[in-house]
């Protein structure tokens, strides 16, 4: 079974401290506080969303993950991110499982690269994954943060999930 990345997206967010949770990505927009809790685990703690990289940098975190918008330049705006953060930083990047994407995020050099899908899609997204995993040595997640999903099928490293979702997950 993959690792789980949980995702904190409020305060009121369950911070689950198990065996099967390797890291968290919190949202930026949180206080510190939560972050501390997270810190506290000694589990990696990673931001996402506006602002990530400049709060990961001041806060001295493990890194960020990004969603760059497809309609521009990925690998400008991931670069842009990693310069904020450090070379030494861990960082992941969110796209759609389609094969252009994935090649283009490959070559950014993340840490993982998680596909995010539609439950209808989750065949051809599946299909994918498969052809990454074939042809990177990059780790792979699934991001089922818009909700959960049978991924059965889906060799992946990883599965970014909401701390809502944890106990439905079968954790």
């Amino acid at each position: 079974m993959p690792k789980i990345i949980l995702k904190i997206n409020s305060a009121a967010d369950t911070v689950y401290d198990s065996d099967d949770v390797c890291c968290y990505l919190a949202a930026a927009s949180l206080p510190e506080d939560v972050l501390e809790k997270c810190q506290k685990t000694g589990k990696m703690v990673l931001l996402c969303g506006e602002g990530a990289a400049e709060k990961c940098k001041a806060l001295g975190l493990d890194g960020m993950v990004v969603e760059p918008d497809v309609q521009k330049p990925l690998k400008v705006q991931v670069k842009k991110e990693q310069s904020v953060i450090g070379a030494h930083k861990a960082f992941g990047i969110v796209i759609p499982a389609r094969r252009h994407e994935a090649m283009l995020a490959g070559e950014t050099e993340p840490d993982f690269v998680a596909f995010k899908y539609a439950p209808e899609d989750s065949a051809a997204a599946l299909e994918v994954i498969r052809w990454y995993n074939e042809l990177f040595l990059i780790q792979s997640a699934v991001d089922l943060t818009s909700g959960l999903q049978d991924t059965t099928g889906a060799d992946v490293d990883f599965v970014i999930i909401n701390s809502r979702d944890y106990e439905d997950f079968g954790c």
